[in-house]
This record gives structure tokens, sequence and C-alpha cells, in this order.
């Protein structure tokens, strides 16, 4: 692939780490809340230069962390 292409697949891929949506998918993997703070600790911690991911992150932590004490458990 030639750079141009390499530098929007990242652009893409940027964009998406910084939506809700795609955390929550990650963060849906965890059934308990101890997991779920290893994956938040490890995500914050990747990606601590950049806010708006770090944002996106944080968000879907409280999400899931609600979805997991009302009893939800999904995979989506």
């Amino acid at each position: 692939k030639g750079s141009l292409h390499k530098v929007i697949e990242m652009s893409q891929d940027i964009t998406e780490l910084e939506t809700k949506n795609y955390w929550m998918r990650k963060f849906r993997r965890a059934k308990t809340k101890d997991t779920l703070a290893h994956m938040f600790e490890r995500a914050e911690q990747r990606y601590s230069n950049a806010s708006k991911i770090v944002a996106s992150i944080y968000i879907a932590e409280c999400q899931r962390t609600r979805e997991i004490e009302s009893g939800v458990i999904l995979n989506k």
C-alpha cells in the first residue's frame, strides 16, 4: 500500500477510536467490574495523550459499569 493510503487508514482508525460506540463494543466483553477496570486502565494508559479518545473511553466505561450493575451482560 502507498503511504497516502496508510495515512488515510490511520485517520479512519483514530476517528473510530474517538467514538463511544467503539469502546462500548470493547468494554462489553467485560462481565465483571474488575475485568472492566483492567480494560479501562489499559485503554486509558495507551491513549493518555489523545483527549478525544480518552473522553470516549471514560463515557463508555461509565455506561458499561451501569450495565454491569444492572445485570446487563452483552457481547455486542
